[in-house]
């Protein structure tokens, strides 16, 4: 039984640093509850009809997407998304506008659902606020608008990935993956700003060998 004391004491420093840290990543509640609410609200923002961009979204908030709006945008709010790739002919150029993009995005939606208030990360004071987003919520809404910017012809050097996780000790963290007309692939992860930041778009290995993962 003494090997176990070293891993033990080793558990109990670890445990309060990552608990504690502001920059945590969503709760570690059973994967599965939200990927099956993910894959439904994917699938249910894919069938559309029309314009992609002005087709309504259910955009999530909360915890792990506990919290859905409906959400359409105005075809002001539109061509200013276009306006954003209008002159663009690379990829590299192309991941800066998507940054762009889902900011104004989140600032859209924002204004409608009282999400302009969406501290960066996790507070841990505020768990399942509708007017907070957890990484998997971050994660969801971020695909939703990578798939409605594609769709619209908008995003061409770039095709859509999956939602990807890392890992700590005790919490997990999702974002989103695309991967470039050279077969790169980057990870967009919008839980790390404030509503209306740009995301982090990263290429896949350094953003997972981040946040102690």
């Amino acid at each position: 039984m003494s090997y176990l004391i070293p891993l033990l004491v080793g558990l109990l420093i670890l445990i309060p640093n990552v608990a504690g840290a502001q920059e945590s990543a969503a709760l570690a509640e059973d994967p599965d509850d939200w990927q099956h609410r993910a894959a439904a609200i994917i699938a249910a923002n894919a069938d559309i009809s029309g314009d992609p961009l002005i087709a309504a979204m259910i955009v999530c908030t909360g915890t792990a997407c506990s919290h859905q709006d409906p959400i359409t945008l105005s075809d002001a709010e539109a061509g200013l998304l276009r306006a954003l790739f209008a002159d663009v002919d690379d990829a590299a150029t192309e991941r800066q506008r998507i940054g762009q993009a889902i900011a104004q995005m989140e600032n859209f939606t924002g204004s409608r659902n009282g999400t302009w208030a969406d501290a960066p990360g996790n507070r841990h004071v505020d768990w399942d606020e509708p007017d907070q987003l957890d990484c998997v919520s971050e994660a969801i809404n971020t695909r939703n608008t990578l798939d409605r910017l594609i769709r619209s012809g908008l995003v061409v050097h770039h095709r859509l990935g999956d939602l990807v996780t890392r890992y700590t000790v005790l919490l997990q963290h999702v974002a989103v993956t695309i991967t470039d007309d050279q077969g790169l692939e980057f990870v967009v992860d919008s839980w790390v700003g404030a509503n209306g930041e740009p995301p982090d778009i990263l290429p896949y290995g350094e953003w997972r060998l981040q946040w102690a993962v």
